[in-house]
C-alpha cells in the first residue's frame, strides 16, 4: 500500500506538500498539486483518516443525508437522530447533519469532511444491496457506522433492526389470525431492509406450508401514496388478500387510505400490519398493529458503535441487530367470512 512518502517521491516534492494538498491548504501552485494528485491517482494512495483523528479530533459525528432530504420532519429518523445526539453528547461529541448537493456523492462528502477535520467519523442511512458508499469510505480509512443490515463478513460496522425476524412475528400473527392470503407492501429492492423483510415474509409462509404467490408481494417507495398504489394494484387480484403487511408504517397508512377508498374496513375486512410503529400509528382510525422498532435506541447503539471506531476501540467490525416487537391494536382481525369484497368504483 502506498505511502505519503511514495506519494511525494512520485511527485518531487517533499510530505508537507503531499499533506498541503490533500488538507487543501498551503501556498500550493495549482501545477504542483495537479503534479501530486497524478501521483496520488497513480499509487492509488488512500489517505489514513482513522489515524488522523486519533492525533487530533474534532469530537464531531457526520451524519450523511441525501440533498433535500425531506425525511428531516419524519419521526423515525427524528427518534434515531435524538439517540444518536444523546449518546453522542454523553461522551463529548457533537452531531453534524450534512447533505449532498446535486454534483456530489453523499461518500464523497463524507470523505472530505473527514479529510478536513470537520468530523472523527461518519454514519450513513437508506444501506443499499450493494452500498458503494460504504465500501468507498472503508477503503479510505474512515470510521463508519451504517444504520442498516450489511452482508456477513462486511468490514464495516452496522445497526440494523432486525427485519428479517419482524417480518417473520407479524407473518405468524396475521396466520394465527387465519389469514392465508397475505400481501406484502415493500420499499424499493434496492434497500437492504427490503430484502431481510421479504424473506422473513417467506420464510414465514413455507414454515406454516403455504406455497408462495408473486402476486402477493408488491414491491412500493418509500411514501405514502405508493402504499396507495401498491394495495390498488393487490386489490384487481382475482383473490385480493385478507391482510396486508406494510414494510413500514407510512405505506400502512397509504394502505388503510386505498382500503377505505375501496369501500372497505380495515380491520374487519382487511388487516393491515405496519413496520415502525410510529406515535401517529396509535392515533390513527382504526389504531395501527406495527411492528416497533426501537429507533431511539438505533440512535444511540450507532453513536456507541462509531465512536468505539474513532476511538480504536473496536478491533473488528460489528453487526448489531436490534428485535422488534408486535403492537397488536384494531387494524387487524380474523378474516371475514366472506373475504374482501371490493365495491366498484363510483358506488
Amino acid at each position: 500500500m502506498a505511502t505519503m512518502k511514495d506519494v511525494a517521491e512520485r511527485a518531487g516534492v517533499s510530505t508537507a506538500t503531499v499533506s498541503y494538498v490533500l488538507n487543501d491548504v498551503g501556498g500550493v501552485t495549482e501545477a504542483t498539486r495537479q503534479r501530486v494528485l497524478a501521483a496520488i491517482a497513480d499509487l492509488n494512495y488512500q489517505p489514513n483518516y482513522a489515524a488522523r483523528s486519533l492525533r487530533s479530533r474534532s469530537r464531531t459525528l457526520g451524519l450523511m443525508l441525501p440533498a433535500l432530504d425531506v425525511r428531516l420532519s419524519n419521526p423515525t429518523l427524528a427518534e434515531i437522530i435524538a439517540g444518536l445526539t444523546e449518546a453522542a453528547a454523553a461522551q463529548g461529541y457533537y452531531l453534524l447533519l450534512a447533505t449532498a448537493n446535486a454534483d456530489q456523492s453523499e461518500a464523497t462528502l463524507a470523505e472530505q469532511l473527514v479529510r478536513t477535520g470537520r468530523v472523527d467519523g461518519v454514519a450513513l442511512f437508506d444501506i443499499q444491496v450493494d452500498d458503494d458508499r460504504a465500501s468507498y469510505l472503508h477503503e479510505c480509512g474512515v470510521p463508519l457506522v451504517c444504520a442498516g443490515p450489511l452482508p456477513a463478513g462486511s468490514p464495516v460496522s452496522c445497526v440494523a433492526v432486525d427485519a428479517g425476524a419482524g417480518a417473520r412475528v407479524a407473518m405468524q400473527y396475521l396466520l394465527g389470525l387465519g389469514h392465508s392470503r397475505i400481501g406484502l407492501i415493500m420499499p424499493p429492492s434496492n434497500l437492504a431492509t427490503s430484502d431481510r423483510a421479504g424473506q422473513g415474509y417467506v420464510d414465514a409462509l413455507t414454515a406454516a406450508g403455504y406455497a408462495i404467490d408473486p402476486a402477493l408481494m408488491v414491491e412500493a417507495g418509500t411514501a405514502r401514496d405508493t402504499g396507495i398504489t401498491a394495495t390498488e394494484e393487490l386489490l384487481e387480484l382475482p383473490a385480493p388478500p385478507t391482510a396486508l403487511l406494510a414494510c413500514s408504517d407510512e405505506l400502512a397508512f397509504g394502505a388503510m387510505h386505498a382500503l377505505r377508498d375501496a369501500g372497505l374496513e380495515v380491520g374487519r375486512d382487511v388487516a393491515v400490519v405496519g413496520f415502525d410503529d410510529v406515535p401517529m400509528a396509535a392515533y390513527v382510525h382504526p389504531p395501527l398493529t406495527a411492528m416497533h422498532a426501537p429507533r431511539h435506541a438505533l440512535g444511540v447503539q450507532m453513536a456507541q458503535t462509531l465512536i468505539d471506531a474513532i476511538e480504536g476501540r473496536a478491533a473488528v467490525p460489528t453487526h448489531t441487530l436490534l428485535e422488534m416487537r408486535l403492537m397488536v391494536r384494531k387494524s387487524t382481525a380474523p378474516p371475514a367470512k366472506s373475504g374482501p369484497v371490493v365495491k366498484p368504483a363510483g358506488m
